[in-house]
């Protein structure tokens, strides 16, 4: 689990569009890879590309065949893998689609999903980071656990595989278990935040198709203003925007502000003594995050789950879906720190009017941890069993 880097890598390799004239297969089913109330963004992947392919997403109120979008880009990531992206806009909020999508002669099958919600609308939304190379437990035990909770959208802080170039593992740790889970990838969104093992190689910035630059951006779901951030990156642009977005009319008009970076400031887990947390992140970031009243820190990178308080921000590390655990103290402790616990788990965020409710649970449905944030407050409400390590 490297450090920071101080570069950016520059986007994935668009090599000439060719492939087998045989039918396409997909490799990749497709998965929503927005949540906005008036646009849905879709990617998905086939083993081929021959010259003249149509490749399409289809959707509908009531059948895919309502109406079609061409694919607008299509990357070719090796001589057998071909991602293809579409965007359908128009759509009206809080609505419910099924979509489809093709290409040449392939086709999926029809899945059902769901536009984001108006401001004055509640949603749920799962967290979950860390599943890569599922040492400690399967990513699909946490997806099937999460199934039964129905969120709008998944939040993920990334390390969705191990080896980022390496694209069997994008298949074997990330899109199978999404599928396996009762088409959990396939009816939900996932909004990721780039981490250290995804990097920015090439498959890494096909498979996340993350808007504005494609390393960090802001979306408003219902009344909370979301910034996803690159923590493996120190660039002064990087805080700039950072610093931008928050005092923009966007963040400062929501109830809520929420900032996802896989890099937690603080972390009293690990899996060796001496690092307690990304010095950059606490140095740089955290001042900002308590000058523009940021109310939620939500991160990963710790194999473990984690949640203090600080000057006024809530600090949470969901690091439990997948990989081996981190369950080193590391002295003397950050003593805000109220609940360190080193298990497997994933959390639950509701939102509604003037209220953000947080549960996070272990894989055998016992709540771990559970919060309320109010508008202008904070109010934490521990359960029984919530313990420090």
């Amino acid at each position: 689990m490297p450090a920071v880097v101080s570069r950016l890598l520059p986007l994935v390799v668009l090599l000439p569009l060719a492939g087998s004239a045989l039918a396409q297969t997909l490799t990749k089913l497709p998965m929503p890879q927005s949540f906005r109330a008036n646009e849905l963004r879709v990617q998905w992947e086939t083993d081929a590309n021959p010259v003249g392919t149509v490749n399409a997403l289809d959707l509908g109120l009531s059948s895919p065949a309502e109406r079609s979008v061409l694919a607008q880009q299509t990357i070719a990531l090796a001589a057998d893998r071909f991602v293809h992206r579409a965007v359908a806009t128009g759509l009206a909020p809080e609505t419910s689609y099924v979509y489809r999508v093709r290409s040449g002669a392939t086709s999926s099958a029809t899945y059902p999903v769901r536009t984001a919600p108006l401001a004055d609308s509640s949603f749920r939304m799962a967290w979950i980071a860390d599943n890569q190379n599922q040492a400690g437990t399967s990513f699909l035990s946490v997806l099937e656990q999460i199934v039964p909770f129905a969120p709008d959208v998944i939040g993920h802080a990334d390390d969705t595989v191990q080896n980022g170039p390496v694209l069997s593992e994008w298949q074997t740790q990330y899109f199978d278990p999404l599928a396996s889970a009762s088409a959990l990838g396939q009816r939900t969104p996932v909004l990721v935040a780039r981490g250290n093992h995804d990097g920015g190689s090439p498959p890494a910035l096909a498979y996340h198709w993350l808007p504005e630059n494609g390393h960090w951006y802001a979306e408003t779901i219902g009344r909370v203003r979301f910034v996803f951030m690159e923590s493996n990156v120190v660039l002064p642009a990087q805080d700039e925007y950072l610093r931008a977005e928050l005092a923009s009319p966007a963040a400062q008009n929501a109830e809520f502000l929420v900032v996802v970076s896989h890099h937690p400031p603080y972390t009293n887990l690990w899996d060796q003594p001496g690092w307690d947390g990304e010095p950059y992140v606490r140095d740089v970031w955290v001042p900002i995050f308590e000058e523009f009243g940021v109310d939620l820190v939500i991160s990963g990178h710790a194999h473990c789950y984690q949640r203090g308080a600080r000057n006024g921000v809530t600090y949470t590390v969901v690091g439990g879906a997948g990989g081996a655990l981190d369950t080193v103290f590391i002295p003397p402790g950050w003593s805000f720190i109220e609940v360190a616990r080193p298990v497997h788990h994933f959390a639950i965020m509701d939102v509604s009017p003037g209220r953000l409710v947080w549960n996070a649970y272990d894989l055998s449905g016992s709540s771990i941890d559970s919060f309320e944030l109010a508008r202008s407050a904070q109010i934490p409400v521990f359960p029984t069993g919530s313990e420090a390590f």
